[in-house]
This record gives C-alpha cells, sequence and structure tokens, in this order.
C-alpha cells in the first residue's frame, strides 16, 4: 500500500479537515467572546499559537493510533482484518458535515445579520413641516441604515509629525483635522469625531484595538515633513483594514508647500475611489472642494485651531489673537471666521469674557456666512450657542434643529440640542441625543462632561461617578471629572462632600475663580464665615469683578448684616449689566426686588421682575420651561400686594402650577418642591408653602438656605410660622454635622 493510500485508510486527511474547520469556528467564536469582554490582544494570538500547534499533534495522533471496539491502541498494535478504521472514517465524514454546518450557519449569521452598536447614519432631526422629528422616527431610520452603516466607517488618526525639528505639530494636527472634515462630507461614510480620533495620537495601541473603540473598521494614517527653507511638503498616507491589519491603499505627495490644499482633496479624492470598491459598493461619493487660502493666513489659522482646541482661559486668548491676525490678511477665509466665532463661544463658556460680549462679535459674523451658506451646520450650531448666551431658548432649539436636518450625525449638534432638551425639561429626549454625541465622540472630553453632570443633576451618583471618572481617564488633568461629582453632591444637600470634590478640581485648574467663589458660597450656608472669607479673597485675587464673585460678596456682606453695602454693590452690578454666571442674577435681583418690597416700590419691584423674563406679564402662555416657575410665582406675588384680587396674578399662578407639574423631577429633583413653595406662598396658603420647603430640603436642597428663609422677601410671611421656625433648626442641625465633616474632609482645625 503506498504511503498516500495508507494516510486515507487511517483517516489522517478527515483528522486534518475537522481540525481545520473546528480551529477556524473556535477562533471565531473567541475572537467574539475575548471582544466583548476587553480581554488583551495577546490572548487571542496564543489561542491562534496553541490551535496551529496542535494541528501537527493531531495528524501524529491519527497516524499512530487507531480507534477499536477496546478503546485507543497504537496502529502497529492492531489486526489489520480486525480495523474498524473505514467505520472510524464514516464517524469523521459524517462529525464533518455537522461542523462545516456550523461553520458555514455562523459565516451566513456574520455576514447578513444587523449589527446593533452602530450609529445610526442619519440620526438627527427631519425639517420640512416639522419642528422637530420623533423619536421614533429616529430609531426606525437608524435601524434601517445600521446593517449598510457598519460597513462605511472611518477614523482619520493623527498624523505624525516628521519634521527634522519636529516643531509644525500644529500644522500636522491642522492637516489631520481639515482632512477630516472633508472625508466626513463624503455622503454615506460614517468618520469618527476629530476629539475622539485625536485621543490616540502618540499611542501605539493595536489597530485592531483602536478601530473597535472607535467602532470603525478603516484608519486612516499617515506622516507630514514639512521643509520651511524649501517650501516643501511631503505627506505619506496609508488606508487601513482594521480586521486584518493590510494597507487597503497608500500614497505618498512630494510637492510645494502652496500645493497643500491640492494635496488634501487628491487624499480624499484617492481615499473616496479606495473605499468605493472596498466599503461604499457602486455609490457616488462627491468629495467637497476645499476652501483656499495664502500660506500665511492658513498658519495662522492652523496656530489659533491648535490653541482653541487646548480650552483653556490663556489657550482661548491666544487663540483669538492668531485667528484676528489671519482673518487680517484673508477676511474671507470661511474656516478662520467659525473658528474665531467658536473661539468667542467658548471664551463665554469659560467666563473668560462676558455673555454679551461673545453675543456681540460673534452675531454679526454668523450672519453674513448664514446670508452666503443658509445650510452651514457648523454656523447653525454656532448661532444656536449664541442664542443660548442670549437666553433664547426657542431661537436656539430652532437653529439646532436646522443644523442637524444639514448634518444629522454632528455630535457637536446632537450635544447642544441634548442638552438644551434636557435643561428645558425633556430630561429622557434629551439624554438620548446627549448619548448617540458620545458614541460618534467617545473620546471628547466636553461630550463626556455632558453625561457626567446630568447624571449629577439627576441625582445618580452610581452613573455620575462612571461619567466623570470616565474624564479622568480620557484626560488625567481634565479638572472636569471631579468638579461634575461636585455638582452631584451638590445638588444631593451633601456640601461638604461638594467642597471636597471642588477643591480637588482646584489642584488641577488653580486659574478657576468661580469654583473658589462656590465654595465659599458652601461655607456659608455651614456657618463659618471665616472660611467663606477666605474663600472669597481667594476668587477676588483672580477675578474680583466678574458674576460670580461679586455676587458671592453680597451674601458675605448679607450675612455679616452689611445690608446698605449689599444692596450698593448689588445695585452698581446691576446698573453694569454684570452677566449672570451661576445664578448670580438670582442672588443680585433678588436682593434688590426685596429691597423695593420693603419700601413698598411695588413697581420698581415688578419692573425688576421683568427685566429678568420681559414676556412673563404681557404674554405667561408663551412660557413653556419649568425653570421659569419662580419668576412667574414671584411677579404674581408682587402683583397680589398691589391688588389682592388681581387676576392676572391668579392666571400666572395657574400657569406656574401647570408648568411645575410638566416637569419629570429629574433634573435637580428638589426644585419642584421649592417651585411649589413658590407658588403657594404668593397664594397665601402658608402651610402648603411650608410643605413645599420640607419637600425640597428632603430631596436635598441646602445651597442657599440661609439666605433663602432668612432673608428672601418671598416667605417672609412663613417666618412666625412654627412649622417654618421647626424646618430651621433641621437645616441648622444637618449643617452642624456636615461642618464637622468638611473640616475632616478638607484637613481643618476647627
Amino acid at each position: 500500500m503506498s504511503f498516500f493510500e495508507e494516510l486515507k485508510r487511517r483517516n489522517v486527511f478527515r483528522v486534518a479537515i475537522a481540525y481545520v474547520i473546528t480551529a477556524w469556528l473556535l477562533l471565531q467564536l473567541s475572537d467574539i467572546v475575548l471582544d466583548n469582554i476587553d480581554a488583551p490582544t495577546w490572548l487571542m494570538k496564543a489561542i491562534m499559537l496553541l490551535l496551529a500547534i496542535g494541528l501537527p499533534l493531531a495528524l501524529v495522533f491519527a497516524w499512530a493510533f487507531e480507534l477499536t471496539p477496546e478503546g485507543l491502541k497504537k496502529e502497529k498494535d492492531v489486526d489489520r482484518t480486525q480495523s474498524i478504521a473505514h467505520q472510524t472514517g464514516h464517524k469523521l465524514d459524517r462529525t464533518i458535515i455537522v461542523i462545516l454546518a456550523l461553520a458555514l450557519g455562523y459565516f451566513a449569521w456574520d455576514k447578513f445579520s444587523t449589527p446593533q452598536d452602530v450609529i445610526p447614519a442619519n440620526a438627527g432631526i427631519q425639517t420640512e413641516g416639522s419642528e422637530t422629528a420623533s423619536a421614533e422616527g429616529l430609531a426606525a431610520d437608524g435601524a434601517a441604515n445600521q446593517a449598510k452603516a457598519q460597513q462605511k466607517s472611518l477614523a482619520v488618526l493623527p498624523f505624525v509629525d516628521m519634521s527634522p525639528a519636529k516643531d509644525n505639530e500644529y500644522f500636522t494636527d491642522g492637516l489631520t483635522e481639515e482632512l477630516l472634515n472633508i472625508l466626513a462630507q463624503i455622503k454615506g461614510l460614517q468618520v469618527a469625531g476629530r476629539t475622539s480620533s485625536f485621543a490616540f495620537k502618540g499611542k501605539t495601541e493595536d489597530l485592531r484595538e483602536i478601530g473597535g473603540k472607535l467602532n470603525v473598521n478603516t484608519l486612516l494614517e499617515g506622516s507630514v515633513r514639512k521643509d520651511d527653507q524649501r517650501q516643501r511638503i511631503r505627506v505619506t498616507v496609508q488606508l487601513i483594514n482594521v480586521a486584518d491589519g493590510y494597507h487597503i491603499w497608500s500614497d505618498t505627495y512630494d510637492r510645494n508647500l502652496e500645493d497643500i490644499f491640492a494635496i488634501q482633496e487628491d487624499i480624499a479624492q484617492q481615499v473616496a475611489e479606495a473605499l468605493k470598491i472596498n466599503l461604499l459598493g457602486e455609490e457616488v461619493s462627491e468629495i467637497a472642494v476645499t476652501t483656499r487660502t495664502g500660506m500665511n493666513a492658513y498658519d495662522l489659522y492652523l496656530q489659533g485651531l491648535k490653541d482653541l482646541n487646548l480650552y483653556t482661559f490663556e489657550s482661548l486668548r491666544r487663540a483669538e489673537k492668531l485667528l484676528e491676525q489671519s482673518l487680517a490678511i484673508d477676511p474671507n477665509y470661511l474656516p478662520t471666521r467659525l473658528a474665531l466665532v467658536r473661539t468667542w463661544i467658548d471664551m463665554a463658556g469659560t467666563g473668560a469674557i462676558p455673555a454679551p460680549e461673545a453675543v456681540k462679535k460673534a452675531s454679526p459674523v454668523l450672519e453674513e456666512i448664514l446670508r452666503a451658506e443658509p445650510a452651514n451646520s457648523a454656523a447653525l450650531i454656532f448661532l444656536g450657542q449664541v442664542q443660548l448666551l442670549n437666553e433664547d431658548k426657542k431661537a436656539a432649539r430652532r437653529s439646532f434643529e436646522q443644523s442637524l436636518a444639514a448634518n444629522p450625525r454632528d455630535a457637536m449638534g446632537l450635544k447642544e440640542y441634548g442638552s438644551l432638551l434636557f435643561n428645558t425639561g425633556d430630561t429622557e429626549e434629551g439624554l438620548s441625543y446627549l448619548r448617540q454625541a458620545a458614541s460618534i465622540e467617545p473620546y471628547d472630553v466636553q461630550m463626556q462632561w455632558e453625561l457626567c453632570v446630568v447624571h449629577a443633576f439627576t441625582g445618580d451618583e452610581a452613573g455620575a461617578a462612571r461619567e466623570c471618572n470616565r474624564i479622568g481617564d480620557i484626560q488625567a488633568g481634565n479638572p472636569m471629572q471631579f468638579y461634575g461629582q461636585g455638582y452631584l453632591y451638590l445638588f444631593k444637600g451633601e456640601l461638604a462632600n461638594y467642597m471636597y470634590w471642588n477643591s480637588k478640581a482646584i489642584e488641577l485648574d488653580p486659574a478657576d475663580h468661580e469654583l473658589k467663589a462656590g465654595i465659599a458660597l458652601a461655607w456659608i450656608d455651614l456657618g463659618d464665615m471665616q472660611q467663606a472669607e477666605l474663600w472669597l479673597q481667594k476668587a477676588a485675587q483672580l477675578a474680583p469683578d466678574q458674576p460670580t464673585t461679586v455676587s458671592t460678596r453680597i451674601e458675605v456682606l448679607l450675612q455679616n448684616e452689611q445690608v446698605q453695602q449689599a444692596l450698593d454693590l448689588a445695585q452698581k452690578a446691576h446698573d453694569e449689566d454684570l452677566p449672570d454666571r451661576q445664578g448670580s442674577g438670582e442672588i443680585i435681583y433678588g436682593l434688590l426686588v426685596g429691597d423695593a418690597i420693603h419700601r413698598h416700590d411695588f413697581d420698581r419691584a415688578l419692573e425688576l421682575l421683568q427685566e429678568r423674563m420681559p414676556t412673563g406679564v404681557a404674554s405667561p402662555l408663551e412660557l413653556d420651561e419649568p425653570d421659569d416657575v419662580t419668576l412667574l410665582a414671584g411677579m404674581a406675588q408682587v402683583m397680589k400686594m398691589q391688588d389682592p384680587a388681581s387676576e392676572q396674578a391668579t392666571a400666572l399662578l395657574d400657569h406656574a402650577a401647570a408648568l411645575n407639574r410638566q416637569s419629570d423631577n429629574r433634573k435637580i429633583p428638589f426644585e419642584s418642591g421649592f417651585r411649589q413653595a413658590a407658588i403657594e406662598s404668593a397664594r397665601g396658603n402658608k402651610q402648603a408653602a411650608i410643605a413645599g420647603l420640607q419637600a425640597a430640603f428632603d430631596a436635598g436642597w441646602r445651597l442657599g438656605w440661609q439666605d433663602v428663609l432668612r432673608n428672601d422677601w418671598r416667605f417672609e410671611s412663613l417666618h412666625k410660622e412654627l412649622d417654618y421656625k421647626n424646618l430651621v433648626v433641621m437645616l441648622e442641625k444637618d449643617m452642624e454635622k456636615q461642618r464637622e465633616e468638611a473640616y475632616e474632609l478638607l484637613g481643618l482645625s476647627r
């Protein structure tokens, strides 16, 4: 018998086939399991190695041993006339058929089943004819595109600066970002967000891991070598398949520096051609033509972009100067104009400039851009942000909806729209948009911050800790991970823990005066005016005239019974139109309104309240947010002081009560009880008002209690009630306990 025939007789070939198919199936199943449990990549490699080693061992075993009715025996010890190798061969044939069927079944499931973890390509807003698309419509649209979307995903990793002096990182990063923006406009292609892609800058993680974390199956990476003396640039790019790490396409561009825009367009076109074969099927993708400018203006723009992305007080100021210099060279370069608008908005957001200043600077620029390009999604997002700074929430909502209609997968648009919905009472829908945004930009700290703070606002301790801690995982030195958790304890009424987390944030961001002012306010409530004065001075050293510092100084003056000085400071802040930050407006206006009421100047009191809510008296039924309740109740209370039978006051209170009932009580749970107390106090229902304050206390209300229960004009009529006095005693005892806890947490002597 020939060697080949002997191999057949001993079933070596059958064993080899069965082993290979079984090993392949085991590898596929291992891949799924290990990926879901975030196992290290070496474990998969170890399994592959063991299976590879096992093949020759299995073949040797099949050659040397035979299965007999008495069990396994060495082949040389088996009588050929008694051999059942042919029967074993039939059994192996059936086994191979079963395993092959399983393998084919898995293959079919893997290729044709609908993936469940892909962000809908068109998740967003449908406009024409409707202001807001329903969540059900978004879900239906997303489900219809999920399977298709998984095969159309790309991340642009930060290109490497290969310049001899390594001094062109800003240029390399800018080129990467510009290229990402061009590719993001390809219809049907999902491109991971800029911030998440840049989270892997300088890291050497396995491509498979990066692709999995960014939820894409294709990566674009490369390098840039910029020679300023010769005015030359070399750009090398590779398009890589995440599944196997192989190159789909690569190229090198060695050209004059002035050709940078043509290089960007060429790369995008080449990538699109490769993607059309590998990802996009026969779809035709239009490549956007890049906006061009001179190299001097472009270089300044990229430098400004780098500082803008750092998002600190000082970096934003540098970004503003650089971008203004770029525009001085080319006033019409659209990317620079948009970046400058974003800089002003971010400066207002951080408190670096007052909100009215940002509105004044940004509005005319955005109007001009949108006049030329009405569907520019970035400009529409910025317009909505400016409208929010101007306290026009309805206009902002329309702008965000229009932006998402133009670009449904814009993470910033989803984040802004979700935040607005959450802050106006639609907490569940708002949270769903925020989650979509974070899924597109899983490594964007700003996106993560929104998830962190909404869980804090709702009192979800586990959720807030999880989302806030992830900020630190993404960016270890970011203070938001700590003051996000500070918010949680603030709204839970745990002021000692609030100060502890704020102090940890201050260690990372000592220039943030608002954190220090917040700690000063907490010490007031805890009854330690020495600590309150100390922290107020720390805030004042950094920003003596900013809203939070001024309002905190007013509170300190009131607690020290320096009422006239507090009034003078509040009037000065009002006359200077100091913007509202962190509740500063409520403190300033509350003191001025109370003073007018004490002087029986009800017209002035009502005038001040109308400054805070201009439409409150003229058309109250147009107000549709729970946050409007306390101001409406205050207006009604002043009207009843003027005329106890005022029908307008009754209508205002009825509308305020209806708004309060609409709230789902998820955003800052104690607010519902506090709002109810304001309504009932205005109606003259003292016990119901006290019950509302008690409900707020039970839900975690502590911050500002001294000012509210001792100085707030809305509740002065309750001061002699026994239940009111008992509530004050309860708060004093709670503050005494928390004060001792704060000393211990912060390492302070009594």
